[in-house]
């Protein structure tokens, strides 16, 4: 039941014209109550955030992965130094584009020298965020893939990445 159903109209006198004025205003209230709470349902719709899918997430992935990579072209990489972060990322992204990481080629998307590459590898397979597995062909390579632990992290993070900046419902703004 609405605000708007429990509005009772008083009980009209008879012979008075004046009680008709006050329920003709009184239906005209809740018309007028009934549009605002349309319209207010129309923005919740609006405005709900909707969950990203995968392909969102490893787009956005990607665009933080080119973004880093052009920063490192337009300033100096000793600024700036994060190869576990871009390590993560080109996991997260890459081998939905078909591309499957090797040790090497992980090292390479960090864009730190190897020996540093292989540390932080090491690193993130002792967090349990990295998994490796021998190459069906050639024994001497290993892929390296995310474990579920760190594919659900990188998920948790770019889906609240996703919605900063994209107005949410009102009571969600004021939280």
């Amino acid at each position: 039941m609405s605000r708007q159903d429990k509005l009772i109209p008083p009980a009209a006198d008879e012979g008075d014209g004046v009680h008709d004025d006050d329920i003709m205003l009184e239906v005209n209230l809740r018309l007028r109550l009934d549009e605002v709470a349309d319209l207010e349902a129309g923005l919740l719709c609006i405005n709900a955030r909707r969950q990203p899918s995968q392909k969102d997430l490893r787009r956005l992935a990607r665009k933080i992965y080119d973004a880093r990579r052009m920063r490192d072209r337009l300033l100096d990489t000793q600024l700036f130094g994060e190869p576990a972060w871009d390590m993560l990322l080109a996991l997260y992204h890459l081998p939905a584009l078909g591309h499957m990481l090797t040790v090497s080629g992980l090292s390479c998307c960090s864009g730190v020298p190897a020996t540093t590459a292989l540390r932080w590898q090491n690193t993130l397979f002792s967090e349990g965020l990295i998994e490796r597995g021998p190459h069906e062909k050639d024994r001497r390579m290993q892929f390296v893939r995310l474990t579920d632990r760190g594919r659900q992290l990188l998920d948790r993070y770019l889906t609240r990445l996703f919605h900063c900046g994209k107005p949410g419902p009102a009571h969600l703004a004021d939280s």
